[in-house]
């Protein structure tokens, strides 16, 4: 239990730290990191069932999305486009020259990979890049932090229906009390943004609204959760990592948040 707290309390200090510095470089920095170590823990797991990722493929891709936070409007959208099929053309030509030792499945993992972690956490960068960008972060970290802290209190406390075999200690309460606490999160957090208290900022949001779509959050919150149990039971681990004790590692601690970032900056771009 205290190295749980110890190691969480760590992360929320560095956290802190990075976000109230509000250097694009440094962000982009530990965004880029924390990517790299998902990485290398997601094509861990898959190693375990005899998988071969094409890894060096991922973690070039992982530095080539850091850098969208200082690519130019006019070629960001090319050059996400883009980062898939010549990811997929790399790997299609190591696994054609290796003599049959890469085949299918290691290509499509690596794919995989590079779509679940540095993919995901692409869009936070973009997200933090946007106008207010360095508020509208806290509505995947809020969203996800509140999602886990309802989900744990409510399923404790009168959790009796089992919602699925791949995560047995989630109930269906639990689940109803992830929705709600994230709600609570945007609708509180949202009229927090209007009054501009200490935020000072201009922003105008809709409080029905957003506390309607703090349930949609939580929701793919959830789906993020359960993916990432599911591939760990599949792969035949407890964990992902081991770099923060007692918690796990970065996928560990960043499942559901990886689920939500694109649907936030969606949300943030298209509709606040």
């Amino acid at each position: 239990m205290a190295k749980r707290l110890i190691s969480a309390l760590v992360g929320v200090v560095i956290l802190f730290s990075v976000y109230f510095l509000k250097n694009d470089v440094v962000f982009n920095i530990a965004v880029v990191i924390v990517s790299m170590i998902g990485l290398n823990e997601f094509y861990h797991a898959v190693r375990q069932i005899n998988i071969k990722p094409v890894e060096w493929v991922g973690y070039i891709c992982c530095l080539l999305l850091g850098l969208i936070g200082f690519v130019s409007e006019s070629v960001l959208l090319p050059f996400l486009v883009l980062i898939m099929p010549i990811s997929f053309a790399i790997i299609s030509l190591v696994a054609t020259t290796s003599d049959l030792k890469i085949n299918f499945i290691d290509i499509a993992c690596t794919l995989m990979g590079i779509i679940y972690v540095p993919l995901m956490f692409a869009f936070l960068i973009l997200l933090w890049q946007m106008k207010n960008g360095y508020l509208f972060v806290w509505f995947v970290f809020g969203g996800a932090w509140m999602t886990d802290i309802f989900a744990y209190l409510v399923g404790k406390a009168i959790g009796k229906h089992k919602f699925s075999k791949t995560s047995p200690n989630k109930s269906i309460e639990g689940c109803i009390g992830g929705l709600i606490g994230s709600s609570l999160f945007y609708g509180i957090y949202s009229y927090y943004l209007n009054t501009n208290f200490l935020a000072q900022t201009n922003v105008e949001l809709n409080i029905a609204l957003m506390t309607f779509l703090g349930v949609i959050i939580s929701a793919i919150a959830q789906i993020g959760d359960f993916s990432a149990s599911a591939i760990k039971r599949h792969c035949k681990i407890k964990d992902f990592g081991k770099i923060m004790p007692g918690h796990g590692g970065i996928l560990d601690r960043f499942d559901s948040i990886i689920m939500i970032i694109p649907f936030v900056y969606i949300l943030c771009e298209f509709i606040i």
